[in-house]
């Protein structure tokens, strides 16, 4: 039976393009969305319109929590300004693998190369600080497996467990099984 998708496991990780660095989540992301667009033209001819397509435009906007200090944000904020790409993985918590051979943990994603096209702070007197920016894709996005850096998963929570025997709290406050190697 199919499941509703829940937007909490999916969160966002970014890095500086060519960077040899871990990639990095944006801390406090409260959501985001992609949108796809490709625009259509008919060409009239004696034969018949001839359907012709635009390159497929691919935008991501992100809207998360200030934090006082967060290296991320600072790095996404400076991208815009000294205009240079970005790497972003959506990393879905609940499409998680483990490997029998060597115990690695991964995860389904989806991998972009881009640029923030837009990139906005806000300061409320009585709300948190906010900001909200566009990733614009530069070709097309691909379909992956990703390893999250040591101890994300720890601060990322817990994934929906059924009611069934068969699926066991294996992560948030689950104490973690000595007897089993992946633990």
């Amino acid at each position: 039976m199919a499941k509703i998708a829940n937007g909490v496991h999916k969160v966002l990780y970014f890095r500086k393009l060519g960077e040899a660095s871990e990639a990095a989540k944006l801390v406090f992301q409260t959501e985001h969305s992609k949108s796809y667009s490709r625009d259509r033209e008919a060409t009239p001819t004696k034969d018949g319109n001839v359907q012709g397509s635009a390159a497929l435009e691919d935008e991501v906007s992100i809207t998360a929590l200030q934090s006082e200090e967060d290296p991320t944000f600072t790095m996404l904020e400076d991208s815009i300004v000294d205009d240079y790409a970005v790497e972003m993985w959506e990393v879905d918590l609940a499409d998680k693998e483990v490997d029998d051979t060597d115990s690695t943990t991964t995860f389904g994603a989806e991998y972009r190369q881009g640029y923030i096209t837009e990139w906005e702070t806000t300061d409320g007197s009585e709300d948190n600080p906010e900001v909200e920016g566009t990733f614009l894709t530069s070709g097309t996005r691909q379909k992956g497996r990703a390893t999250l850096p040591e101890g994300d998963l720890e601060t990322l929570s817990y994934v929906f467990h059924d009611v069934l025997q068969e699926d066991p709290a294996d992560d948030g406050l689950a104490e973690p099984d000595e007897t089993d190697p992946v633990a």
